[in-house]
């Protein structure tokens, strides 16, 4: 069997969620797909409900190793897939159906398009709805053809991405070509690789994406996140990078978006002042609905502040 697509699932200590994840991949319509899942050193028994998953599931593999982080288990993974074009899946997240088909399609008959993504759905552990991506990011709408139905290309993706990243990992299929031209995932960032890899793929392809939410994005209680000063760290970084491939608008909203997640931060740990200051830096640099939001909120709890 041809294999089209492979889905790359990292798995550590995610028993709970693989079965939810496996089966919206197993449910895909008129594709050819294996599942790779890269399990990274689980010690909740993860590693016997796959094992025992394999017995009636003949397009999985299991690879087992010691804990090395997401960034090394994405990159081995994508050196074992076996299929054209590669397709992200978290342990915890899930697809809905037809998914695959979809997005293949147009990928197969855009050959230009090295990328793609989807709206998806944040659920709380009920699976509730909560808001969909680009609801949160309103000033992706000017991007958007409301009228198109299904996949488009992303206009100017570089002016979108370097400053709202609203490309959720587990929706995003790419070409495996273009992901090893790129050098993949890079492990020496201490977070936000996956942003910094699909700035890369912006800069040699065409990016495209679809309205459908095709993907549930489960926002866990307690659920360990990257450090904040790490992913801050990143985010300087990666936009250090760009900075040669984007205009001074384009940088000026960069900045405003540092600044943003800085007041976010302060805010978190109890430093108002220092998120007001923050916030409004980036209120002035790139007024949006949100950040006025935010600068409303510390506003009030500074006035509220002895």
């Amino acid at each position: 069997m041809n294999i089209e697509v492979s889905v790359i699932i990292p798995n550590y200590n995610c028993k709970p969620y693989l079965a939810k994840a496996i089966s919206s991949v197993v449910r895909q319509k008129n594709i050819n797909c294996e599942i790779l899942v890269i399990d990274d050193g689980s010690t909740d028994g993860s590693v016997e409900w796959l094992d025992n998953a394999k017995k009636t599931l003949s397009n999985i593999r299991v690879i087992k190793q010691k804990n090395t982080g997401v960034v090394g288990v994405r990159n081995k993974a994508i050196a074992e897939a076996k299929g054209e074009y590669i397709a992200f899946l978290d342990a915890d997240d899930y697809w809905t159906d037809d998914k695959l088909f979809d997005q293949i399609s147009y990928m197969k008959n855009n050959s230009s398009c090295v990328l793609s993504f989807t709206n998806y759905m944040h659920v709380d552990e009920e699976y509730a709805s909560i808001i969909d991506c680009f609801s949160y990011w309103p000033e992706f709408s000017k991007f958007i053809d409301s009228d198109h139905i299904g996949y488009q290309n992303l206009q100017s993706p570089m002016d979108l991405l370097i400053f709202a990243n609203v490309i959720g990992t587990s929706s995003v299929v790419v070409k495996k070509s273009a992901i090893n031209y790129v050098g993949k995932f890079d492990n020496s960032l201490n977070s936000a690789s996956d942003w910094d890899c699909w700035l890369k793929l912006a800069r040699i392809g065409d990016v495209a994406f679809s309205q459908q939410i095709s993907m549930g994005y489960l926002m866990r209680a307690g659920s360990i996140t990257a450090n904040r000063q790490n992913r801050l760290n990143a985010m300087k970084e990666i936009i250090s990078r760009c900075k040669n491939d984007i205009g001074i608008k384009t940088r000026l909203k960069a900045q405003a978006r540092i600044f943003e997640c800085y007041g976010e931060y302060y805010r978190e740990i109890g430093l108002k002042f220092k998120a007001f200051s923050l916030t409004a830096a980036a209120f002035m640099l790139f007024p949006h609905k949100r950040n006025f939001q935010h600068l409303l909120h510390d506003i009030k709890q500074s006035i509220k502040s002895p």
